[in-house]
């Protein structure tokens, strides 16, 4: 299997200028290289900066345009394409890719909604392959190397390490800085499987380069990643098993909507092995140990879903004072690394790794290295949405995290079944809950499992962040018939559906 992304190290070091390839070698991906790393591109000779951010991601092209957008000299060094994992191999790939699956889905439901097809709907998958590629090229046009340019900040491609507490070098060039930011994002983890060899699988930075459908696909991991593509594949044809160490599927959300989730997923035909640990890959087999024993999945393409880790070991460091914890970069509650002139954010030091959060701790990091802010990061407030379908969002403080903290909670609760709209849809499997502090009535947190919970979750999101009440929502009007509505439902019944939550 061809990779999506080659690299190739040369001079300075055994790091020089990364000659970037993206497979298939089409109009789309040809432009996805020149807006990310132009070929021709010739750095500058470096010099001082007020602000110099390591990466050009979400993260870092959001600390460098807010610092040159409030006058500052801000230069901003990248190895690979500029817009990062998400961009190039993340949401907007994945989510491109979800969307023609939905829509392959949708087309078999029919019957539900009053039309017959001659035929159950095909797949051309390669039709596919190529939306998502075109969808990628036109998305990463936001975040070029010209677009940075443009809103004042100087780019630099290539290998970067610091040399000094003060300094960094971009392929032999020299940039001196009063403040930096580290946003370099993560790569994925491959887990320690016998007999797995790098080539021989697919991950986020991969999966996207495949121009044929595969027959049997075989994903590890349990969380948001893995399940996301398990679903969209299969529904766009391939046999799909699905493994993972916990017993639930996302783990990290409710033990309730996993459950759901689960049900979802096996009644559109994926093969579940939850529990299950992989052992051994290799010649289209792997060998998964799980409660009743050993299991031999056969598989045309293996996906690893399991889990992102910072990118940071190849930046030297040591010759900054900057230290490093098992996450990523070690900082304070502001973001500020053991070196006070450098900050991280987003991937390269958050837990949390997502979009949303590397553009808010960038911008929080600006403002606390360059403005005089003393803003803390736990002042966030952070969601975040699974694309399975139906999609599962969270925000604030729920049952998880308030048994892990020792907090009691009050929990209001609704399913769609009892919204109009939902059922209107067709898309009533899921439920909304809102949470408050026990005995208060000031809103704290939220679960949603709804078919775009991603888009509605940002009402519960900015009700946290204003301190709103039930009574608040209660009381704000929502168009009707909206699936929206049920958050305004759950508040008005609060009295009645609250139901206490232990610690």
């Amino acid at each position: 299997m061809k990779l999506l992304l080659k690299q190739t190290n040369l001079a300075h070091g055994g790091c020089a200028m990364t000659p970037i390839e993206l497979y298939p070698d089409d109009v789309y991906n040809q432009r996805t290289i020149r807006q990310g790393h132009p070929p021709d591109w010739v750095n500058r000779e470096g010099g001082n900066y007020d602000l110099v951010v390591l990466g050009g991601g979400p993260a870092g092209l959001t600390a460098a345009t807010t610092a040159a957008v409030g006058g500052h000299r801000v230069a901003m060094t990248e190895q690979r394409l500029t817009g990062g994992t998400c961009v190039n191999f993340g949401c907007t790939p994945s989510k491109a890719l979800i969307r023609s699956a939905r829509a392959v889905h949708d087309a078999s439901r029919g019957a539900e909604f009053g039309f017959r097809l001659d035929a159950p709907p095909r797949t051309d998958f390669s039709s596919v392959m190529d939306r998502v590629r075109r969808i990628r090229s036109m998305s990463s046009a936001g975040d070029a190397v010209e677009m940075a340019e443009q809103a004042g900040v100087e780019v630099y491609l290539g290998h970067t390490r610091f040399t000094a507490p003060n300094a960094v070098e971009v392929e032999g060039r020299t940039l001196r800085f009063r403040k930096a930011v580290i946003a370099s994002g993560s790569d994925p983890v491959v887990p320690p499987i016998e007999g797995l060899k790098a080539g021989e699988y697919l991950t986020n930075e991969t999966v996207f380069s495949l121009t044929e459908l595969p027959a049997r696909l075989v994903v590890i991991g349990t969380g948001p990643l893995g399940c996301e593509l398990a679903q969209a594949f299969r529904r766009l044809g391939s046999e799909v098993d699905l493994v993972g160490r916990p017993r639930t599927l996302l783990p990290h959300d409710e033990p309730e909507v996993g459950e759901l989730i689960r049900r979802r997923f096996e009644q559109e035909g994926i093969r579940l092995h939850l529990g299950f640990t992989a052992v051994r890959a290799g010649a289209g087999r792997l060998l998964v140990l799980g409660p009743d024993g050993t299991h031999e999945l056969p598989y045309d393409a293996l996906l690893l879903g399991t889990g992102r880790k910072a990118n940071v070991q190849h930046l030297n460091l040591d010759a900054a004072g900057v230290h490093v914890a098992r996450d990523g970069v070690q900082v304070d509650a502001y973001l500020c690394t053991s070196n006070p002139d450098i900050y991280a954010a987003g991937d390269a030091t958050f837990p949390q790794k997502f979009t949303h959060v590397a553009n808010a701790t960038a911008r929080l990091c600006v403002a606390n290295a360059l403005d005089g802010a003393h803003h803390p990061a736990r002042e966030l407030v952070i969601p975040h949405c699974t694309y399975t379908d139906p999609e599962v969002a969270e925000v604030g403080l729920t049952p998880r995290r308030a048994r892990d903290e020792g907090v009691a909670i009050d929990a209001y609760r609704l399913d769609l079944t009892k919204v109009e709209r939902a059922f209107i849809d067709g898309e009533e499997d899921g439920f909304g809950a809102i949470y408050t502090r026990s005995g208060s009535s000031e809103i704290a947190g939220a679960t949603l499992v709804a078919a775009h919970a991603g888009e509605m979750i940002s009402e519960l999101t900015l009700a946290i962040t204003n301190q709103m009440t039930l009574e608040t929502l209660a009381h704000t009007i929502h168009c009707y018939p909206t699936q929206a509505e049920v958050f305004q439902r759950i508040a008005l019944q609060a009295g009645p559906q609250r139901v206490a939550v232990a610690h």
